[in-house]
């Protein structure tokens, strides 16, 4: 475990590498204790372990501890990501969900036609800003607030994105939502990798703040995650508010942190947390964004 914990720091030269860096937190609670249970009898391993252990630790902690740039002022924007999977069955509960927390922005990933359908169908106070494109099985479907004027912006980095803006107080904020593919194969790890560059290059390329959510298929340890942050300059509002596993739903402490709320400098983000899968694989996340002090 420990050379497996070694390997993910060179992520970027070979997908397996880098899926080793998603279990951080795994590796971290495993090699403390064993590191520390090996000194009794084998120094050396003991001390090599709890070295390994403890870098993990290190790369884990700003999760657990400390905060960010707080929210000024009363303006603020409550933004849901969710994967709901295309084939799950429970729209209406999904929907009732979306009522319950009343978010002014929400992504819907892998939606489709009849996802679609059933939003439309449970009069949400939310307008359908973008949808799945025709001939498309799955896609992303953005819903806003109307008092928010949202409006959809055109994004063309690969896979499944789309973008809109809204208002928050007297400014835009621009959303990006992305769902790059899963890593499974070198492939499939290497379109993943681009969409994610091609994000932050977009991020990049905008004159305001900007919000990124979504599946990412990928842990913040992993070198794809981040490189999109360190080339755009976000900020992950999963620090400071505790590791918030989203994915596979029901598998405990295995489960990854995959789904994300990210923004640019000018914001600060409060009370993130996930919600229930509701027959998905994925758990919602939903944090409030303002601007920053």
């Amino acid at each position: 475990m420990g050379i497996v914990s070694i390997l993910g720091f060179v992520g970027s030269q070979s997908w397996l590498f880098d899926l080793t860096a998603n279990f951080r937190p795994q590796q971290a609670a495993v090699l403390l204790p064993l590191g520390a249970m090996a000194l009794l009898g084998y120094r050396r391993l003991g001390s090599a372990l709890l070295v390994i252990g403890l870098i993990d630790a290190a790369l884990v902690a700003p999760y657990l501890v400390g905060s960010g740039a707080r929210i000024t002022g009363s303006d603020r924007i409550e933004v849901m990501t969710f994967n709901v999977g295309v084939s799950n069955p429970n729209r209406l509960a999904v929907a009732d969900y979306i009522a319950s927390e009343d978010p002014d922005v929400v992504f819907i990933f892998e939606s489709s036609f009849e996802w679609e359908d059933a939003i439309r169908a449970s009069d949400l106070p939310l307008q359908i800003v973008s949808v799945v494109p025709r001939g498309r099985i799955a896609g992303v479907t953005v819903l806003a607030r109307p008092s928010l004027r949202p409006g959809s912006i055109e994004v063309a980095i690969g896979g499944e994105a789309a973008a809109v803006t809204v208002d928050l107080g007297d400014s835009r904020v621009d959303v990006l939502g992305v769902h790059p593919p899963s890593p499974t194969t070198a492939a499939r790890s290497g379109r993943r990798d681009a969409m994610l560059a091609a994000a932050g290059e977009w991020v990049r390329d905008r004159p305001g703040e900007v919000i990124v959510v979504g599946d990412f298929n990928a842990t913040p340890w992993s070198h794809a995650f981040r490189g999109l942050r360190r080339r755009a300059g976000l900020i992950d509002t999963m620090r400071g508010a505790g590791l918030q596993p989203s994915w596979p739903d029901g598998w405990g402490v295995l489960a990854l942190p995959i789904d994300h709320v990210l923004h640019t400098s000018g914001l600060a983000s409060s009370d993130r947390r996930t919600g229930p899968a509701f027959g998905s694989a994925h758990r919602p996340v939903v944090v409030s964004i303002g601007h920053s002090g």
